[in-house]
């Protein structure tokens, strides 16, 4: 442990530590963050279908040890190098949620699932079912695979009945591969804030995966699994009754470019902002304002302007000056903040923020309580 974290380890179960912390750091709520928890858990329970949460948001391994406690199957991982770094830290039942084109990655997925990870895999076309395979056999190990269906997004996965079909064919032919079912995501449903407006288009994208599942069924290949869904989407999906587990991955930070997203109808979002990123005001500019020591090397910047809070109580918004420095706009109009003063910020996006720090400060009230590795933090191979 180096830098602010290093310096902070002496706050641990400090009274007043949380606004003590040396900063740019990463901060978890832990009230937030377990309401969070048992929100999404609950949801997905009265619904009847399973939480699969997705890693890439946390890259966390306290995290998805947490989650599998309160229910969770096991976490989605978006790369080989997320997922490694996972299973390195003591997490075995992991889900990699997109196709992969490297043999020597395919091979090392190989190695952990011999090494005892339980390691699900999406193929998208026959020759990754066939390439997987082959390193399970020289492994002796096995792997489960879903297709990969295209229900609009245009990223990945296949959109054509026979397409699909072909890709279960291949991997049931496979004596390394088992064939579990289908992932079907769509990230831009999950963003649309009006709840009217997104179940239209859940409506739409249902239509797609019911006529996708239809072939695959007309063809002896009936899913066991049905994955997909996220934040945005995990009550229409829940209601909806044709995923089998959902794979929300924002759920337990929250972000701005979720604060609007009304997920299920109730007018408001439905989790709070457990993480933010404390930083430090080092000074004031000529026109007054407070200038804080984080920038686009703290936060990622693609959404909107982080909400200010001190003390708990919302301040301001803050806007960006620099790769280190961000400036206050207080709400009130009032007078800068004076040096030294810590305060917290919401994040714009949270799973690339995340991915710029290495440690999670987990504070309850004042407290700092622990710091959690984010052991996954920079794998984006």
């Amino acid at each position: 442990m180096i830098g602010a974290a290093a310096l902070n380890r002496d706050l641990v179960d400090v009274a007043g530590g949380r606004a003590r912390l040396e900063t740019p750091a990463a901060v978890l709520d832990l009230d937030l963050f377990e309401a969070n928890m048992a929100r999404m858990s609950a949801a997905c329970a009265a619904a009847g279908v399973a939480l699969r949460p997705h890693a890439k948001s946390h890259k966390c391994a306290e995290i998805a040890r947490r989650q599998i406690a309160a229910g969770a199957l096991g976490v989605c991982c978006a790369k080989p190098g997320e997922l490694l770094a996972l299973h390195a830290a003591g997490i075995d039942d992991l889900f990699l949620s997109a196709p992969v084109a490297s043999a020597r990655k395919i091979d090392a997925l190989a190695r952990a699932a011999a090494a005892g990870a339980r390691i699900d895999l999406v193929v998208e076309r026959p020759d990754l079912a066939r390439a997987y395979a082959a390193a399970a056999r020289r492994h002796g190990t096995r792997f489960g695979a879903l297709v990969d269906l295209d229900t609009g997004l245009k990223r990945s996965g296949v959109a054509d009945p026979a397409a699909a079909v072909a890709i279960a064919t291949a991997i049931a032919a496979e004596d390394t591969l088992v064939y579990r079912g289908v992932q079907a995501y769509h990230g831009r449903m999950q963003h649309i804030d009006g709840f009217a407006e997104r179940r239209a288009v859940g409506a739409d994208v249902n239509g797609v995966l019911a006529g996708l599942i239809g072939a695959l069924t007309a063809a002896g290949f009936a899913p066991n699994i049905v994955s997909g869904g996220g934040t945005g989407s995990f009550a229409i999906d829940g209601a909806a009754g044709i995923l089998t587990e959902i794979q929300a991955g924002s759920y337990v930070f929250m972000d701005e470019g979720y604060a609007s997203v009304d997920s299920t109808g109730a007018g408001h979002a439905d989790f709070g902002p457990a993480l933010r990123v404390a930083v430090t005001v080092i000074g004031h500019s000529s026109a007054g304002f407070a200038i804080t020591d984080g920038g686009s090397k703290s936060f990622a910047l693609d959404g909107p302007a982080p909400r200010v809070f001190l003390a708990g109580r919302e301040i301001g918004r803050i806007e960006w000056c620099g790769d280190e420095f961000g400036r206050i706009l207080p709400a009130d109009g009032g007078a800068p903040l004076a040096v030294g003063t810590v305060v917290e910020c919401t994040v714009p996006h949270c799973d690339p923020t995340i991915n710029l720090h290495d440690w999670l400060h987990v504070c309850r009230g004042d407290r700092l309580v622990a710091q959690w590795p984010v052991e996954a933090r920079g794998r984006a191979d």
